[in-house]
């Protein structure tokens, strides 16, 4: 009996390892901000001691799971800023990861250093559309990456956009999307993949123009639609794969050599166990992290939101650009409200919360313009949706849409088109600015004060911190 029970057990193990060597299990994520999960809802979410756990898991199932990061590992949160991406890259490393594409945040503190964050990585990295000024990939990473799995071949490709958003120094570019994928097609197939899998850090209106335009991409993985939502989008039959952002979610994707592809999402939450060498580093830099960031500085007393500077003004935005002018004793001071990062509850005001809403730090710098160049910058940010719309202190402004005129006032006057005035703001505006102004302080300069801690001695100063919209930006629609 014993031995016809082991028979047919060989028999189903052999089954099961045949059938599993016809799949490949891949598996996806996006925007790995920090490290550790965050904690704002019940467990937490994300981290990477869960995500080893999990790959662990069905890399013993499937030999052929391969594991993809969609981009964003430095920059764009408070441990970015902190940390620049350097423990993502060391957890990474141990998982271990397969394949990454590159987010914008990858370039938050310049090409240099993100060229250091590949080096170090024991993982591949792709890029099909950024490229260095001699017209190379960037970094010399491969634009497409071919790989077979036991008979099935897939494709991959990885496109990054709104380069326009992050650090401009020049050593990188962003070629068209749809440009780079006409140029490396023809290569692609020449290998006769199964599929092509495009890796993007791109909207979703994007994302379906691609898969209309390219009949041959099978599948997308994109980047978050959601902070806490994952989502499945559909160009005809085609996937456009979006997990929940800061690692909530990982995409599970079973590919055959034909057929659709079979999509799970799995919440890297509570459920899943952590990896205890993992969640030691986790633990490490949590503590690292709440040790630096300790000090308390005042108290607020109102909340603050970063998605009201979006599309309007904030109070964030006032608070801020407050603080920045009082840095440099300037006329005016601005900053994009998509340069604020963080929802800040009343209460205790630390340096943890400084460094959460400017987490890039950015250094400040001071320059001398004319009304007419500050009219003309604004106003070419003034109907963003994405971040680019001004915040300012030492002046408020009115934009009428119908008409497209915009009017400054400043003490209550419209201020004259050839008045000069000093005008503190960030590094990364003066970068994305065509205009040329006199500098006065520049980013390079050894008096440049750094974005937070402007805002850290103001509240220190100020003691009680009590922002709130006053009227500083009107926009008329009618």
């Amino acid at each position: 009996m014993r031995q016809t029970l082991s028979f047919f057990l060989l028999i189903i193990i052999g089954l099961t390892t045949q059938t599993k060597a016809q799949e490949v299990d891949l598996l996806y994520f996006t925007d790995a901000h920090r490290i550790f999960p965050v904690l704002d809802v019940p467990g937490g979410r994300g981290g990477v001691a869960r995500l080893k756990t999990l790959t662990d898991s069905l890399r013993k199932e499937n030999p052929n799971t391969f594991l993809i990061q969609g981009g964003d590992l430095a920059g764009g949160v408070l441990f970015g800023g902190m940390y620049k991406g350097w423990p993502m890259i060391k957890a990474f490393n141990q998982i271990p990861l397969d394949l990454c594409n590159f987010g914008q945040h990858e370039f938050d503190f310049g090409s240099v250093h993100a060229d250091s964050l590949v080096r170090r990585s024991h993982f591949q990295w792709i890029s099909s559309n950024l490229q260095a000024p001699s017209g190379k990939p960037f970094a010399n990473v491969p634009r497409f990456v071919i790989k077979d799995f036991q008979g099935i071949r897939l494709a991959f490709i990885g496109l990054t956009d709104a380069m326009n958003t992050t650090l401009n120094d020049g050593d990188v570019i962003q070629e068209d999307m749809q440009k780079a994928i006409s140029e490396i097609l023809p290569q692609i197939e020449s290998h006769h993949p199964d599929r092509v899998i495009a890796i993007t850090q791109t909207d979703l209106n994007t994302n379906r123009k691609l898969l209309k335009a390219f009949p041959q991409i099978d599948l997308v993985f994109t980047e978050e639609e959601h902070e806490y939502n994952s989502n499945v989008f559909f160009e005809g039959k085609r996937p456009i794969i979006s997990p929940a952002g800061n690692m909530s979610s990982v995409a599970h994707v079973i590919l055959r050599k034909t057929g659709r592809p079979t999509i799970e999402i799995i919440p890297l939450d509570s459920t899943i166990s952590s990896n205890s060498e993992l969640r030691e580093l986790e633990v490490y830099y949590r503590n690292d992290m709440n040790r630096k960031l300790s000090e308390p500085l005042a108290q607020l007393e109102m909340p603050l939101s970063f998605r009201k500077g979006i599309t309007g003004e904030s109070a964030a935005g006032n608070l801020i650009t407050d603080a920045f002018r009082a840095a440099y004793h300037s006329d005016v001071a601005l900053i994009n409200g998509g340069g604020i990062r963080a929802d800040i509850p009343p209460g205790t005001f630390t340096l943890k919360d400084a460094r959460s809403l400017l987490p890039f730090g950015n250094k400040l710098c001071l320059v001398k313009m004319t009304g007419n160049q500050l009219k003309k910058m604004i106003k070419a940010n003034v109907n963003s949706k994405t971040g680019q719309l001004f915040q300012v202190s030492g002046i408020r402004y009115t934009y009428n849409s119908t008409k497209d005129s915009l009017t400054i006032f400043r003490n209550q006057v419209p201020l004259p088109p050839n008045d000069s005035i000093s005008v503190v703001l960030n590094n990364y505006i003066l970068r994305r600015t065509p205009d040329q102004f006199e500098i006065i302080i520049g980013e390079n300069n050894p008096n440049a004060v750094t974005d937070y801690e402007a805002l850290r001695h103001y509240a220190l100063t100020g003691k009680r911190l009590h922002p709130q919209k006053e009227g500083r930006i009107t926009i008329v629609k009618k």
